[in-house]
């Protein structure tokens, strides 16, 4: 039996093969340091569990609406328009199980065979992936000599007769840039130029540093009606696994989402529950835990300003520290060569059972990303590791 040729396009996660051998580690009982998190070590907020343990508890354990539940969809409104500035109406929200399944729903919905989709380098793993399996085809735009961010320029530059589309993401994945409203406002006009829709992954906005403010593209002047906002739970709440995530744009997208998500996997009745409550309820647990990320984030960047051969990119915002290893490439110890991130990240693991992200996988071969969604006894840990690690491989 034959699977399709489509898998044949789609590339298998680096980050799968560095997990498997720091599984096969603890397997064996060695103590791993693991910084390859996506998601909040904090718990889910207490208020936020109470709601989903009552929606058992009410019997709310049915099949809901395919768009999610009038309620859910109507707070989600009401936060984008209080938060954000959008005025959309809820029938212009759609409930997904996940922000990844709700990008991956737009995508499908926006794109015709072979049509090209613009992304960013470094990009978040699942995007290029995402636009193959919708039938379309990524255009990786470089962005390693303009501070990580899109310019105008790089988008007319990198712009075809065949590109409909772009994927945003401010804050991002993996650098934890995040633009600025002026930057932004640029941006929307080129968009508007080339005539291209944005999908705006805006799932780390609550998850931001030194000060500054999140700005969704959809509220910029001309790009509500070619922009599908991408959101969710997991992130600011800690809800990773309880899977929600949401999309709001145009009526007629989120109406062919809707049609499309009918014949999928549709968000669990609980679990939209405690998403309602998380967006209706107390919010100073996002704050406090926003606080802590901002800390981290200062005592891992402290930390590598002791290692000289690594360069970290500054995270404005989300929880990962993007480090450049370019110093590292072509070193060799007790027979390790290491001639990638990839071979720096399976050296780690082997000498110091430090699990760190390989850059490949984003788009960026010469970079590791470490995330510092962790206990600070583990950053410690983590820390002295790399320089070990590192110093042996520079001697």
């Amino acid at each position: 039996m034959k699977v399709s040729s489509l898998l044949g396009r789609i590339a298998k996660s680096e980050t799968i093969r560095v997990k498997e051998k720091a599984l096969q580690l603890k397997a064996q009982g060695v103590e791993v340091l693991d910084l390859t998190a996506g998601e909040p070590d904090f718990p889910t907020p207490e208020n936020i569990c109470q709601a989903g343990i009552r929606a058992i508890e009410e019997g709310f354990t049915k099949y809901t609406a395919a768009s999610g539940i009038p309620a859910l969809r109507e707070a989600v409104a009401r936060k984008l328009k209080e938060e954000n500035g959008l005025d959309y109406q809820s029938n212009q929200v759609i409930i997904a199980a996940g922000a990844k399944p709700a990008i991956a729903t737009a995508l499908t919905v926006l794109l015709e065979p072979g049509q090209e989709v613009m992304i960013q380098a470094p990009y978040w793993v699942s995007y290029p992936e995402q636009i193959k399996l919708a039938g379309g085809n990524p255009v990786v735009v470089p962005t390693f000599d303009t501070n990580f961010k899109l310019t105008p320029e790089l988008l007319r530059q990198y712009a075809t007769s065949n590109t409909v589309g772009l994927i945003f993401n401010s804050p991002a994945n993996p650098t934890g840039i995040v633009y600025t409203r002026e930057e932004m406002a640029a941006l929307a006009e080129a968009i508007q130029e080339l005539d291209l829709w944005v999908i705006s992954d805006e799932i780390y906005e609550k998850l931001i540093f030194d000060g500054l403010s999140h700005y969704s593209m959809a509220a910029f002047p001309g790009m509500m009606e070619r922009t599908i906002v991408i959101n969710g739970v997991s992130k600011a709440y800690a809800m990773t696994g309880w899977r929600i995530g949401y999309a709001a744009g145009p009526t007629e997208v989120i109406q062919a989402m809707g049609k499309v998500q009918s014949h999928y996997a549709t968000a669990t009745s609980i679990s939209q529950k405690a998403a309602l409550e998380a967006l209706n309820g107390d919010q100073r647990a996002v704050e406090t835990m926003r606080q802590k990320f901002e800390q981290r984030r200062n005592f891992v960047l402290d930390g590598l300003k002791n290692i000289s051969a690594l360069k970290p990119v500054h995270p404005q915002g989300a929880f990962y520290v993007f480090v450049d290893v370019s110093a590292v490439l072509g070193k060799s110890v007790d027979g390790h060569s290491i001639t990638t991130s990839l071979d720096f990240c399976n050296y780690l693991i082997e000498t110091e059972h430090l699990v760190a992200v390989p850059g490949g996988g984003f788009g960026a071969p010469n970079f590791i990303r470490l995330s510092f969604a962790n206990s600070d006894d583990t950053l410690q840990q983590a820390l002295t590791a790399l320089k070990r690690g590192t110093e042996r491989l520079m001697q």
